[in-house]
């Protein structure tokens, strides 16, 4: 396994050892668990997101608590060390770039700890037990991190759970997808595979849910970026439409029918 990559965490989950200068908003992650100072962050959110409702906002806030699910997958499976990404050990704060509202997650304590998993050597039984740790840590983190942070957002919005979790499935196989073709070992690769094959699988009830949304079937679609190349549809709606006073759907929504989407597919590639 490798040390951890501050640059990589920092870039693709926006968790950062460091506090953001001039957010608009900052608060412990874990008040979030609770509706109503959950509901203070999305009033704020909202304001410059400009979404059409809380509801809309609160299934947007995915987007960053995509971060967090980055986070624990990459440190589970390629690093030698883990951080403490947990709720209460995070600030969450709010920035705007550009005009855009983003969040960024601060480590309060940066210390890097032994990861829990035992190196595999050539034994069997050391891959299993490493293979079973790994699988227990995703667990945890997943049931009692996300879920409670997931349940606290979603009440505060009138928004749905199930919903909310569906955003973090094409995010998590894209994850899968970029680690098999990243120049990193064959057992961090595994790793990265075993782990997303385990919280696919997961029982519902660890996620507050009937059935395990964080699995779904691929679709592909032409790509107008890399005309030539296939990309991922969305596993579900994002309700990027309905932020900023209104947007189109997104070329990968599945919302999008066979027509539309070859239309949108022309107009990008004309605007190329």
């Amino acid at each position: 396994m490798s040390a951890i990559n501050y640059t990589w965490l920092e870039q693709y989950a926006r968790i950062s050892r460091n506090a953001i200068l001039n957010s608009v908003y900052a608060a412990p992650l874990a008040s979030l668990r609770d509706a109503e100072q959950a509901r203070d962050m999305l009033t704020t959110y909202n304001e410059h997101l400009r979404a059409d409702s809380l509801q809309t906002a609160a299934v947007y806030f995915m987007h960053s608590v995509r971060g967090l699910l980055l986070g624990i997958h990459y440190l589970n499976a390629m690093c030698d060390k883990v951080l403490d990404i947990s709720l209460d050990n995070i600030r969450l704060q709010l920035t705007l770039q550009d005009g855009y509202p983003a969040f960024h997650f601060q480590l309060l304590d940066d210390a890097e700890k032994a990861h829990p998993a035992p190196p595999v050597n050539d034994e069997h039984h050391s891959a299993v037990a490493s293979t079973s740790t790994r699988q227990a840590m995703l667990t945890a983190y997943y049931g009692e991190q996300l879920r409670p942070l997931i349940e606290g957002v979603a009440l505060a919005g009138g928004a749905n759970t199930g919903q909310m979790w569906a955003q973090l499935a094409s995010i998590l196989r894209w994850f899968k997808t970029l680690a098999v073709q990243m120049e990193i070992t064959d057992q961090e690769r595994e790793a990265v595979i075993q782990g997303y094959e385990h919280v696919i699988t997961m029982p519902p009830e660890v996620l507050g849910l009937r059935k395990n949304l964080l699995k779904f079937k691929p679709v592909e679609i032409d790509s107008p970026y890399q005309p030539g190349e296939k990309i991922l549809m969305k596993s579900t709606c994002c309700l990027y439409y309905k932020v900023d006073g209104g947007q189109d759907y997104c070329y990968t929504c599945p919302k999008l029918s066979k027509a539309e989407r070859q239309t949108r597919y022309e107009a990008i590639v004309a605007s190329r």
